[in-house]
């Protein structure tokens, strides 16, 4: 237990590092903040987006995959620099972007 609440510690400062390294892309983040508040896409369990169903227009399908990839290479990085698994990155980064 002792040791997963380090990794907790240590994934929470990596995201809010990462978080602040995305601040600068400006464009890519409003269109990912205007795609949720109009309920196009909403955030998964896992930390990633996915689009509302009905609502996944080619443009729409484009963003999530994007966003999606770039957030996965992201996710892959620090799991390795923590030395856990993949999935508790993800899980952990889905907590905080109040994925369902």
């Amino acid at each position: 237990m002792k040791k997963q609440a380090g990794v907790v510690k240590r994934v929470t400062w990596v995201i809010a590092l990462t978080l602040a390294l995305l601040l600068p892309v400006v464009a890519y983040a409003l269109s990912v903040g205007e795609a949720k508040r109009t309920g196009l896409v909403a955030e998964t369990d896992r930390g990633y987006l996915r689009a509302q169903k009905g609502k996944g227009t080619l443009e729409v399908n484009k963003l999530v995959s994007r966003t999606n990839a770039a957030r996965k290479a992201k996710y892959r990085e620090i799991a390795q620099q923590l030395k856990v698994n993949l999935s508790v990155v993800e899980r952990d980064f889905g907590k905080k972007l109040g994925g369902r």
